[in-house]
Parts: structure tokens; C-alpha cells; sequence
């Protein structure tokens, strides 16, 4: 963001040293520049009259800055009923400032909209105007998570180290911390998740009713993707509910790449596969689960190149994860790199306690 607003600066229309603006003036301008953005026509003019001769803007979503079509500016655009701003810090050289903040758009109460923002304000024909302007949207964000349900000090941090060694295959310390979630937590379903992957995973199908039904005594304020998530575990499940059941899922938090992958695993067309975790990957291409998931894919596909590419990535963003070297190694054997593969299997094994069986017995099978 600081490069950014460098940038910006540097774009500017430079004014004479002389004319230096102050904070106070420059806090005004963009305090009632965002309070007036209501009333549809009536807030028209006194908006263009913030706008300066070829205000250039950036939308993160544009890829590239455009001239604003000042001439375009309707009633229409202004219907919210409030528009606060909050200054995060704003950068004076000389007649020119970068302000960094983030504006929220409210209709009867409710934050509808809010982005945060970087732009160049300079004084031009006498009077205060936008001379540069980039946003981005909050509401761009991927933001369709299966989010916990409760609110504590450190709950959201527990939670996301949970599921990142659930979708790593740590799978003992997925139920360690799924463990003291529940203890933490009695009255939150989702605490149960990094349990019921583990049993699920071990085929331990006690053990996974038991959780199963302890889980769903707690479903009162979870979330609609809490729910569907957590009653796709359930053992009796043929196949094709699953499917449904996890469809069902990504209709209430479609960006959450754990949802994608169990989703994935349950289809049976490698087309229909590919195509989910592609969608999957444009949203997050670093993504450790869906480029495992997607190494393997390719690798029933045949296409041994590009599903080493989606291991390379993973090795790169998670060096210290296990299990990325293990599937590397299945990748190596594909390629008839045994000795590859067998020091790939050996690295995973000496790194988690969850791989030094499998592994170590992958690399003496060699």
C-alpha cells in the first residue's frame, strides 16, 4: 500500500511548494467529501465539484487506471441514506496528499458496502479535489468461508490452524486441536470438525458417530455452511448424497477451498474435477489442498507435467508441510523416479509423526 501511495503521488499534479495543504483541510475535504455522497440528486453537484480535471481511478478489479467519466455522474449513484469514512493516515508534500482510509456505505442501519482506499487530493483552481484515486471493494474479497459460529480471544486463530493441518493431512493435530476447541468451546459444533476428519480419514466408525452426534446437539446459532458441512461426515451417506450434501455446502461458503476438496473428492469425472478446482485455484492459487488435490487429478489424467507444476507450487508456498513431499514422491514414481521418490518419502517421514509409517513404508517399498 505505501508503494502505492508513493506511486500516486509521484502521478499527481505537483503544485507549487508554496501552496502547502494541512491535515485539518485535507481531513475536511475527505470527511465531507464521503458524508455528502447521499440524497441521489443532491448530492450530484457537490460531488463533481470534489472531482478534479482528469481524475485518474483505479479499481482493483479493472487491472488497469481509467480517466473518471465525470460527465456520467447521476442521481442514482448516491442512494444509500448515510456514507461515514474512517482516515487512516494521510502523507502532505507540499501542495500535494495521500490519504489512506476506508469508506462504508450504510441504508437503514446496515453496512452495505465498504472499501478501502488510496488518493491523491491537491488544491487546483482554488479549491480542494481528487486528482487520484484507488479502490478496492471489500465485497470483491473471497469472504464465503465456513466462519466459526462463537466469538472468543483466539478462537479464529485455533480455528484456522485446525482446519490448515486438517487440509495438510496433519491429521493428529487436526484432532489435538479439535480437542481443546471442544473443551474451549462445549456449545460449538464446528469445534468438532478437526475430530470428525480424523475418523473419517481413519475409518473409525465409532469414534465418528459418536462426534458426529455430540456435534449436532450444538447446531442451534451455527451457521447454514456449519451445518451442511458437519452433516457430511454422517457414515451412512452413499456417495452421490455427499456429492449433494457438499454442493449444498459451497452454496453457502463457496470460496472455502476445504468444502472444494471434499467436493471434488466426490465426483467421479476427471473433466468435472478439474473444472471445480480450477475455479477453486483462480481464487487462490497458492492454495495447498486444491493443489495437491489437483496434482492428483492430473496425474489420473495422464498429464504428469501439469500435475507436477501444482506440487511445485505447493512445495514452494508450504516447505515445512509433510505431506507435500509426499505426494511429490507419488508423482516421482509416476515418472519412474524411484530414487527421487524414495528421498522425497524419507523427507516426509522424518518431518510429522503422521508420516513416518506411511511414508517410511513407501520408500522400502521402492
Amino acid at each position: 500500500m505505501k508503494k502505492l501511495c508513493l506511486l500516486l503521488t509521484a502521478l499527481a499534479f505537483t503544485q507549487c511548494v508554496n501552496d502547502t495543504l494541512t491535515e485539518s483541510e485535507v481531513s475536511d475535504f475527505v470527511t465531507s467529501h464521503f458524508n455528502e455522497k447521499v440524497g441521489y440528486d443532491d448530492a450530484v453537484d457537490s460531488f463533481i465539484e470534489d472531482i478534479g480535471e482528469d481524475l485518474t481511478v483505479l479499481n482493483t478489479l479493472w487491472g488497469q487506471s481509467r480517466l473518471f467519466p465525470v460527465e456520467n455522474v447521476e442521481g442514482d449513484w448516491f442512494y444509500e441514506d448515510s456514507v461515514t469514512v474512517e482516515i487512516f493516515d494521510i502523507y502532505i508534500n507540499g501542495g500535494t496528499a495521500v490519504v489512506l482510509g476506508s469508506d462504508k456505505y450504510w441504508i437503514d442501519g446496515e453496512a452495505t458496502s465498504t472499501s478501502r482506499f488510496c488518493g491523491t487530493v491537491i488544491r487546483e483552481n482554488g479549491k480542494l479535489v481528487w486528482k487520484r484515486y484507488a479502490f478496492a471493494s471489500e465485497n470483491q474479497r473471497a469472504a464465503d468461508f465456513v466462519w466459526p459460529s462463537v466469538d472468543g480471544e483466539g478462537a479464529l486463530d485455533s480455528y484456522n490452524a485446525m482446519r490448515n493441518a486438517m487440509v495438510n493431512l496433519r491429521n493428529s493435530d487436526g484432532l489435538k486441536m479439535s480437542d481443546s476447541l471442544v473443551e474451549a468451546y462445549p456449545d460449538w459444533a464446528s469445534a468438532h470438525l478437526g475430530q470428525l476428519h480424523y475418523y473419517i480419514l481413519a475409518g473409525d466408525e465409532d469414534n465418528l458417530r459418536s462426534k458426529l452426534a455430540e456435534a449436532q446437539t450444538k447446531l442451534d446459532g451455527a451457521t447454514a455452511a456449519e451445518k451442511t458441512l458437519i452433516s457430511a461426515y454422517n457414515p451412512d451417506l452413499t456417495r452421490e448424497e455427499r456429492r449433494n450434501t457438499l454442493a449444498k455446502a459451497l452454496g453457502f461458503a463457496g470460496d472455502d477451498p476445504m468444502i472444494r476438496f471434499w467436493y471434488t473428492w466426490t465426483l467421479d469425472d476427471v473433466d468435472d474435477k478439474i473444472a471445480v478446482l480450477e475455479a477453486g485455484l483462480t481464487r487462490f492459487p497458492e492454495s495447498s489442498v486444491l493443489n495437491n488435490m489437483m496434482a492428483y487429478v492430473q496425474m489420473d489424467a495422464g498429464d504428469l507435467e501439469k500435475a507436477e507444476h501444482h506440487l511445485n507450487v505447493y512445495l514452494r508456498v508450504h516447505p515445512d508441510e509433510a505431506n507435500a513431499y509426499d505426494s511429490m514422491g507419488d508423482l516421482l514414481v509416476e515418472k519412474g523416479d524411484m530414487e527421487g521418490a524414495k528421498n522425497m518419502y524419507l523427507k516426509a517421514s522424518e518431518m510429522h509423526p503422521d508420516f513416518a509409517e506411511v511414508s517410511k513404508r513407501k520408500a522400502d517399498e521402492l
